[in-house]
């Protein structure tokens, strides 16, 4: 399976074959490269951030060693976060920063990722009686901060909770609404203003956990 990172408004795609990007619909990538030193990985990154189109590919066999070989060109920040359904099949959504967003938050040091996911649900949302089910998914995302280009790997969680209490927005992390979203709301409300790497953690839900419910 192809691994995505966001960067601004770029996808890279981590294939491990050209074949692997008809499962994008991207059979003709604007620009594609066949690494297999990190020498060249690095050479196609900086190419990529020079470059003004959108869609790239880097293609090896080997997935763990391109991905090793990109993360060792940013400065890396781990994080974690779940979709949380309730008993109605909705699930939770935060408002930050004018987008739809599922709660999650940094890793703190010797925490597991499973920790962080339920700590930082809770702390954003005020929802807790949650049980941990099975791991979704990754996401990778690069941004900028204070000059450094930062590659930020979100682990995500299936989780379901019995709370039917009230959720209280945590304002201090710039989060101001919450709401439970069934799957059509969200499809027809927040997935129009939401990030690409959360519309593919809601489709590996989708994949992954509607069917067996």
């Amino acid at each position: 399976m192809a691994i995505k990172i966001y960067w601004n408004d770029k996808t890279i795609f981590l294939c491990s074959s050209e074949n692997e990007l008809t499962n994008f619909n991207l059979s003709t990538p604007s620009l594609n490269w066949f690494p297999t030193s990190a020498t060249e990985v690095s050479a196609a990154l900086q190419q990529i951030a020079a470059s003004s189109a959108t869609f790239f590919a880097l293609i090896n066999q080997d997935h763990a060693f391109l991905l090793s070989k990109c993360t060792d060109a940013f400065q890396v920040i781990e994080a974690a976060g779940g979709v949380v359904t309730n008993h109605q099949l909705e699930f939770l959504c935060i408002f930050r920063r004018g987008k739809w967003d599922l709660p999650k938050g940094k890793m703190e040091q010797h925490e597991t990722a499973e920790i962080c996911a339920a700590r930082e649900i809770e702390e954003e949302t005020g929802v807790n009686q949650l049980t941990l089910h099975h791991k979704l998914t990754d996401t990778y995302h690069v941004y900028e901060e204070r000059g450094l280009q930062i590659l930020k790997i979100s682990h995500w969680f299936y989780f379901t909770t019995n709370f039917n209490g009230a959720v209280h927005p945590q304002l201090e992390e710039d989060i101001t609404a919450i709401k439970w979203y069934s799957l059509a709301e969200f499809e027809d409300v927040a997935s129009k203003n939401t990030f690409d790497a959360i519309q593919d953690v809601v489709d590996t839900y989708k994949r992954s956990v509607l069917p067996f419910i």
